[in-house]
C-alpha cells in the first residue's frame, strides 16, 4: 500500500489546471474543543470566523491557530489514539490533504506518530459505506488482507490509522449505523486513530461526538495568498513571478503602509510590468478588488483555479456567480476536448448553443450526474455508463476520471461540485418537471449546492418558487435577561429598552433558523424580487447574526439580500466583522435609493481602518440609523475621525461606542478634534452616549477631551457614560477644565457614569465649584477615586448612586433622601450597622448592592442589623450581597428574609462549598417565599481548600458541586412555586466529570417541571459547561415531553448554559 500511495499524485487531476506550485489547500487551522466552547460562550473570536474563507485574521485569541500538515496527528499528552475531524468548503482541498497525508506516511515523513498501516476509505465508495468488517474497508483487495485485518482486530486497531474521506456524502442512516460511524465513535477498534473529513455544512454532527479529540478546518487561501497564486499561475517565468510578488507586496495592496510604497522606477521593473502575463495577473488581482463577490469565492483552491482559467480564456472577464463560473468552466473544458478533434473551439459560444451531437452527449452526461446524485453515488462502473453512447464516445468531455476499486475500473467526476452542476443542468434544461424536482430535494442537505446551481440557471422566475421565501422566519436576538440589581442599575443609564451586552446573549436557534440557504439561492438567481418577499417574512424585521456561521460568500449573499430588501429594518445585529468580511459587506450595500434602511445596528469591527469605517457608515442602509452599538477592535483608525463619522449620523439617538487600539499616532489632528467638538455640540437628536476606550493610544485623552467639551455644550443628551483605561506608556492627562466644564455648562444630562483611571486626571484633585447638570443618577467607577472626592459634596437629590469607596452615610442620605438605587462597599462592621439601621425606616430605596470587603466585619451584631433591616423594610425589592462572608452568616439572612414581604430579587455571592446546615436552611426559606421571583446563587470552594493544588481543587469542586450544590438547588426548585428567573454560577475548578449524571438529570427535571420558572442561567467553567450542555442536549426531548405532559399550558423554560473563564470576584 505504501507503493500505491507513493505512486498516486497529491493532486489527482490536471484539470482544472493546477495552481500555486504547491499551495494545495491554503491554510490549516486547529480548534481545540475546550477552547472552542469557551469562545462560543464568551462571544469572542471563535473558529467560526475562519470557516469557508474568513481567514485573513486567524487570531490566536479565539483558541485557533495555524498548523502544519505534519502536526495534524500530533498526539495528546496521554498519547491516546486520535479522532480528528477536518472540515471545509467544497473544493477547498480536503481530499488533497488526505492524499498528502498518505504520501507522507508512504515516504516516512509523517511525524509524531508511528502507524503500521494507513487505510484510506472514501465514503463515496458504496462498499466502504456498507462494510461490515475491517477487511471490507480495504479498497484494494489482496490475498493478505484478511490476515492483516485479523491482526489489527486482535489489537483493537492499535497501530492503524483510518482516513474516512467525505462524511457529508453519507446519508443520515449511515451516519448513525455503519462500521465507519462505529469506528469514529470508538464503539469498535477503539485503539485505532481516525481522521474524518466533511464539508462544513455537515460537520456539526461530527463536532458533537464525545470521541473527538481535535477539530481542524481547511481554511483555504488568504487574500494575500490569492494574489500570490494568481501571479505564480499566470506568470510562467518564475523569476518574473517572484519579482512581481515582491513589487506587489511593496505597493502594499493589503497592508496599507503608504509611506513604504515604491514606484516601478525605484526598482527598475518597467520591463517586467510590460510583460503580457504580468499585466494579465495584475489586472485579475485588480478586478477581484472591484468584484468582491467573485473574490469571496476564491479562497477555495478549486474555484480559484476555475476563475484563473475562465479569466484568461475569456480575455479578462469575471463571472458574476458560481453558476456562471461553472458554466464557463464546463464550456472551456468542452472547447479543450473538441480542439483535439480538430474542431474550432471558437465556434462553441455557450453550453446552450452546442452542435446537436455535442449537445446530446452533454445531455447524457448531465443525466448520469443527476441520476447518481439522487442515489448518492459518486463512483460508477463502466457497465453502468455503456448505455450513454454519446457521452462515452466523447470520453465524457474530460470531466470524469478513473480509478481502480477492487480490481475494477471505476469512474467519477473530477470533483463532486462538477457533478452537482451537471445535475442542476439536467434539472433546469432537460427535466420536464423542474419545479417539482426542486421541491423534492429542497430539504436534502446533499442537494444544496446542486439547487444553488438550479437557481442560477432558472433565476427562480417560476411562481412556485415563492413558496420557499414567504414563510415566517424568526432570527431575532435572544438576550439573557438582566437580573435584579443589575437590571435596575442599567435602567437609570440606558434609556433604550434593550442594550448591547457582550455577555448577554443566550444559546438560541439563530444558527438553525438563519436562512443562509435561501440567501444563497437568491444571490445565485439574482432575483431581486425574492429579496423583498423574504424580508417581509422575517418576524419583527429583525435579523440577528450572533452565533451564526457565515462564510464570505454568505456575507456576499446577505449584503445582496439586504440591499434589495426595500424596507426599514428595526434591528440588524451583525456580530463581528473582520476586514475581509467588512469589505465584502460594504461593497454589496450599494443601494442609494434609501428604500432599504436600518433603525438599530449592533456590530463589532475587527481591524478597521478610518477608511473602512467611513465606507461602512456611508452606506444608505445606515444613513438614518437611530441606535448604534459598535465596537472597534484593534484597528488602524484615528479615534477622532472615527468618532466624527458616528456623531455625524443625522438621526442617531443612542450611541454606544467601544474603541480599542494598540498604536501610537504622531499626527495631532488638531482641526479634526475641533470639528468633533463642534459636531457633538450642535447635534440635536442624540439622547444617550456611551464611550469606552482601552488599549495603548497617545491620542485618546485628547479625543475624549473633545467629546466631553462637545457634550458640555450639547442640549439633547440625557445620559452619558464614559469608560477609559490605558496601558503604559500612558497618554497625556485630560485637560484641567473638561470634567468641570461638563458639570457646569451642561443642563440636560440626567444620568452620568464616569470610570476614568486616576492617572489620567491632571492632578490629585479636581476643582469642581458648581454642578448645573440635573443629575438623578451617578456612577463613579472603581478606579476614579479623585472624582468621587471632588464631586459627591456638590451633588444633591440623586435617585441612583453607585460608589467605588465608602462614604459617610449620614451625609449621603442627608444629601439624597430619595435614593431608589444604591451600591457601595462595606469595610467595617460599624458602617454596615449604620447603613442597615438607616434603611430599616427608609421608604424609598428599592435596589441595594453591597460589597463586603473583609470577612471579619460579618459579626453577629452586623448580622442582627441586616436581619432587622430585612424584617422592617418593606420597600426594598432587589438586594445583592457580594464579597467575603462565611456560610454561617446565612442564618441572619434566613431569619430576615422569612419576615420580609417586599424582596423580589436576591443575589448572593458567594456560597461556600461544602454546604452546611445554615445554607440548607437558607435555601428552604427562599423556596417558601412567594414574593421572591428572581434568585442568583454563586458557589465557591471554601477557603480551607486554598492551599490545595489544582488537581485536588478540581477533584473536591467536582464532587461538592455535583453532589451538594446541584442537589441543593434541585430541592429548592422542587419546593418553590414562585421563582421565575434563576442564575447559578460555579466559578471554581469543577472541570472534571462527576461519578454519576443522576444529579444533573434530576436538576434538569426540576427545571422542566417547575410551575413558574421561565428562565435559568447555569454558568460554570470549561468542561463543566460542556458536560452540562451535553447532558441537556441528550435529555432535551424527554424533558420537553415531561413538561408538556405535566404543564401543557406553560411555556417551556429557557435553559442557558454558559462558560466563564476566570473566577467571578
Amino acid at each position: 500500500m505504501k507503493k500505491q500511495y507513493k505512486q498516486q499524485p497529491v493532486v489527482s487531476n490536471d484539470w482544472p489546471p493546477r495552481i500555486g506550485q504547491g499551495l494545495f489547500f491554503g491554510r490549516l487551522s486547529v480548534v481545540d474543543k475546550q477552547d472552542l466552547f469557551v469562545a462560543q460562550t464568551l462571544h469572542q473570536k471563535s473558529s467560526w470566523f475562519m470557516l469557508k474563507g474568513q481567514i485573513d485574521k486567524v487570531v490566536e485569541m479565539c483558541g485557533s491557530k495555524e498548523f502544519n500538515v505534519e502536526d495534524i496527528l500530533q498526539s495528546n499528552a496521554n498519547s491516546s489514539p486520535l479522532v480528528v475531524a477536518i472540515d471545509g468548503a467544497a473544493g477547498i482541498g480536503k481530499t488533497t490533504l488526505c492524499r498528502k497525508l498518505l504520501n507522507m506516511w508512504a515516504n516516512g515523513t509523517l511525524l509524531h506518530q508511528h502507524y503500521d498501516l494507513v487505510l484510506y476509505c472514501p465514503l463515496r465508495n458504496g462498499k466502504i459505506v456498507t462494510a461490515k468488517t475491517l477487511s471490507d474497508l480495504f479498497v484494494c483487495q489482496r490475498y493478505e488482507v484478511p490476515m492483516v485485518a485479523e491482526w489489527f482486530e486482535k489489537r483493537n486497531g492499535e497501530g492503524l490509522l483510518i482516513i474516512f474521506d467525505g462524511w457529508d456524502e453519507l446519508c443520515e442512516q449511515y451516519r448513525h449505523s455503519s462500521l465507519a460511524a462505529s469506528i469514529i465513535r470508538r464503539e469498535q477498534f477503539d485503539q485505532c486513530s481516525v481522521i474524518v473529513t466533511s464539508r462544513s455544512y455537515a460537520s456539526s454532527s461530527l463536532l458533537e461526538l464525545s470521541s473527538l479529540n481535535k477539530h481542524f478546518e481547511v481554511t483555504g487561501f488568504t487574500e494575500k495568498e490569492i494574489s500570490i497564486v494568481i501571479i505564480k499561475t499566470l506568470q510562467n517565468d518564475s523569476k518574473l513571478a517572484q519579482e512581481l510578488i515582491d513589487y506587489h507586496m511593496h505597493m502594499n495592496c493589503y497592508y496599507n503602509h503608504s509611506d513604504h510604497c515604491v514606484t516601478s522606477d525605484d526598482i527598475g521593473l518597467q520591463e517586467m510590468l510590460s510583460n503580457k502575463d504580468t499585466q494579465l495577473a495584475l489586472k485579475l488581482i485588480q478586478d477581484l478588488k472591484m468584484r468582491s463577490d467573485v473574490r469571496s469565492l476564491c479562497y477555495v483552491p478549486l474555484v480559484l483555479s476555475m476563475v484563473i482559467l475562465v479569466y484568461s480564456k475569456e480575455g479578462g472577464h469575471l463571472p458574476a456567480t458560481l453558476t456562471e463560473l461553472y458554466d464557463n468552466f464546463i464550456l472551456q473544458t468542452i472547447r479543450r476536448h473538441v480542439k483535439r478533434q480538430e474542431v474550432d473551439p471558437r465556434t462553441l459560444g455557450s453550453l446552450s448553443s452546442l452542435p446537436s451531437k455535442l449537445a446530446k452527449s452533454l445531455q447524457e452526461l448531465c443525466q448520469i450526474a443527476y441520476i447518481n446524485l439522487v442515489e448518492a453515488k459518486m463512483a460508477f462502473s463502466s457497465h453502468q455508463l455503456q448505455k450513454y453512447e454519446g457521452a462515452v464516445k466523447e470520453d465524457f468531455f474530460g470531466l470524469m476520471t478513473t480509478f481502480i476499486e477492487y480490481d475494477e475500473e471505476k469512474y467519477q467526476f473530477l470533483h463532486l461540485s462538477i457533478q452537482e452542476f451537471l445535475a442542476a443542468l439536467w434539472i433546469a434544461r432537460y427535466e420536464k418537471k423542474t419545479e417539482e424536482v426542486f421541491k423534492d430535494h429542497f430539504d436534502d442537505d446533499q442537494f444544496q449546492l446542486c439547487l444553488r446551481f438550479v437557481a442560477g440557471l432558472t433565476h427562480l422566475e417560476h411562481e412556485s418558487y415563492r413558496q420557499y421565501f414567504n414563510k415566517q422566519i424568526d432570527v431575532q436576538c435572544s438576550r439573557a435577561p438582566l437580573f435584579g440589581y443589575k437590571a435596575t442599575q442599567r435602567s437609570w443609564f440606558h434609556r433604550s429598552s434593550e442594550i448591547k451586552n457582550n455577555s448577554g446573549f443566550i444559546s438560541s436557534d439563530s444558527n438553525r433558523n438563519f436562512p443562509s440557504f435561501l440567501l444563497q439561492l437568491i444571490y445565485e438567481s439574482h432575483n431581486a424580487n425574492l429579496c423583498q418577499l423574504l424580508a417581509e417574512s422575517v418576524i419583527g424585521t429583525t435579523l440577528c447574526l450572533r452565533k451564526v456561521r457565515l462564510s464570505l460568500f454568505d456575507w456576499l449573499c446577505f449584503s445582496y439580500f439586504i440591499n434589495n430588501s426595500k424596507l426599514t429594518w428595526n434591528h440588524l445585529c451583525l456580530e463581528e466583522l473582520f476586514d475581509q468580511t467588512l469589505s465584502v459587506l460594504t461593497a454589496g450595500l450599494t443601494n442609494k435609493s434609501l428604500k432599504t434602511q436600518c433603525k438599530r445596528l449592533d456590530v463589532k469591527l475587527w481591524h478597521p481602518t478610518t477608511e473602512s469605517i467611513h465606507n461602512f457608515l456611508q452606506s444608505s442602509l445606515f444613513y438614518n440609523v437611530q441606535e448604534c452599538y459598535c465596537e472597534l477592535e484593534n484597528g488602524q483608525f484615528v479615534p477622532c475621525l472615527a468618532l466624527l463619522q458616528f456623531f455625524s449620523t443625522p438621526l442617531l439617538k443612542v450611541l454606544h461606542l467601544t474603541l480599542h487600539r494598540r498604536s501610537l499616532t504622531s499626527t495631532s489632528y488638531q482641526d479634526e478634534h475641533i470639528e468633533l467638538e463642534k459636531t457633538i455640540a450642535k447635534n440635536s437628536t442624540l439622547q444617550e452616549v456611551k464611550i469606552s476606550c482601552s488599549g495603548r493610544d497617545n491620542q485618546i485623552t485628547v479625543t475624549i477631551d473633545s467629546v466631553i467639551k462637545g457634550i458640555s455644550r450639547n442640549r439633547s443628551i440625557e445620559s452619558f457614560v464614559i469608560n477609559i483605561s490605558s496601558y503604559p506608556p500612558l497618554p497625556p492627562p485630560l485637560s484641567n477644565q473638561s470634567i468641570e466644564q461638563l458639570l457646569k455648562d451642561n443642563n440636560t444630562i440626567q444620568a452620568l457614569s464616569i470610570n476614568i483611571q486616576d492617572k489620567l486626571f491632571p492632578s490629585s484633585s479636581l476643582h469642581i465649584s458648581k454642578v448645573n447638570t440635573p443629575l438623578t443618577a451617578l456612577e463613579i467607577g472603581k478606579s476614579t477615586n479623585i472624582l468621587m472626592a471632588s464631586l459627591i459634596p456638590h451633588i444633591k437629590g440623586l435617585h441612583c448612586l453607585i460608589l467605588p469607596e465608602p462614604y459617610p452615610l449620614h451625609l449621603l442620605f442627608l444629601s439624597h433622601p430619595s435614593l431608589r438605587t444604591l451600591a457601595l462597599p462595606l469595610d467595617t462592621a460599624e458602617s454596615a450597622i449604620e447603613l442597615f439601621t438607616i434603611l430599616q425606616t427608609n421608604t424609598t430605596l428599592e435596589a441595594l448592592k453591597l460589597w463586603v470587603r473583609y470577612e471579619n466585619i460579618c459579626n453577629s451584631s452586623m448580622g442582627t442589623s441586616l436581619q432587622d433591616l430585612l424584617a422592617e423594610n418593606q420597600t426594598l425589592k432587589s438586594l445583592e450581597i457580594e464579597g467575603y462572608f462565611h456560610n454561617s452568616f446565612l442564618s441572619f439572612l434566613s431569619t430576615g428574609i422569612k419576615q420580609n414581604s417586599s424582596l423580589q430579587q436576591f443575589t448572593l455571592k458567594h456560597i461556600r462549598l461544602p454546604l452546611n446546615e445554615e445554607v440548607l436552611q437558607f435555601f428552604s426559606v427562599v423556596a417558601g417565599k412567594n414574593n421572591l421571583t428572581e434568585l442568583e446563587i454563586y458557589f465557591k470552594l471554601d477557603n480551607e481548600y486554598t492551599y490545595c493544588n489544582y488537581e485536588e481543587k478540581e477533584c473536591f469542586m467536582t464532587q461538592l458541586f455535583y453532589e451538594q450544590g446541584l442537589p441543593a438547588v434541585t430541592n429548592l426548585l422542587q419546593s418553590s412555586s414562585a421563582i421565575k428567573r434563576m442564575r447559578i454560577v460555579c466559578d471554581s475548578y469543577s472541570s472534571s466529570e462527576p461519578k454519576s449524571k443522576d444529579f444533573v438529570i434530576m436538576f434538569y427535571e426540576s427545571i422542566f417541571t417547575h410551575p413558574s420558572l421561565e428562565y435559568i442561567d447555569i454558568c460554570t467553567i470549561y468542561n463543566a459547561s460542556f458536560l452540562l450542555q451535553r447532558i441537556l442536549k441528550e435529555q432535551i426531548k424527554a424533558l420537553v415531553k415531561m413538561h408538556q405532559q405535566k404543564q401543557p399550558h406553560k411555556q417551556v423554560p429557557i435553559v442557558n448554559v454558559e462558560c466563564i473563564i476566570t473566577d467571578v470576584v
